[in-house]
C-alpha cells in the first residue's frame, strides 16, 4: 500500500463519516421540526381550549349575578309577606281590643 492508497482510503472514510453526519442532522432536523409543528398545534388547541372556558366562565358569572339578585328579590318579598302578616295580625288584634273597649263602654 503506497501513500496514495492510504491517503484515499482516509478521504472515503472521512467522506463516509461526513455523510453520515450530514444525514444525522438532517433526521434530527426534520424530527426536531415535526415536533415543534406538534406542540405548535398542541399549544394553539390548548389557547382555544381556554378560550372557551373563559367566555363560558364570563357566562356562567353573569348567571350567578343575575340568580343571586333574583334571590335577593324574592327574599324581599317573602321578607315583606311576614311583615304583611304580622301587622294583619296586630291590626286584629287591636281591632278586637278596641272593639271589646266599645261594646264594653255602653
Amino acid at each position: 500500500m503506497d501513500i496514495f492508497s492510504v491517503s484515499g482510503w482516509a478521504f472515503g472514510a472521512l467522506a463516509a463519516i461526513g455523510v453520515l453526519a450530514a444525514g444525522y442532522v438532517r433526521v434530527r432536523s426534520s424530527v426536531d421540526n415535526q415536533t415543534a409543528e406538534i406542540w405548535k398545534g398542541e399549544a394553539e388547541a390548548q389557547k382555544a381550549r381556554a378560550d372557551r372556558l373563559e367566555a363560558q366562565l364570563e357566562e356562567l358569572s353573569g348567571r350567578v349575578a343575575r340568580l343571586e339578585a333574583e334571590n335577593r328579590h324574592l327574599s324581599e318579598l317573602v321578607t315583606g309577606q311576614a311583615a304583611i302578616a304580622e301587622l294583619r295580625s296586630l291590626m286584629v288584634t287591636q281591632h278586637q281590643e278596641i272593639t271589646s273597649l266599645i261594646t264594653e263602654a255602653h
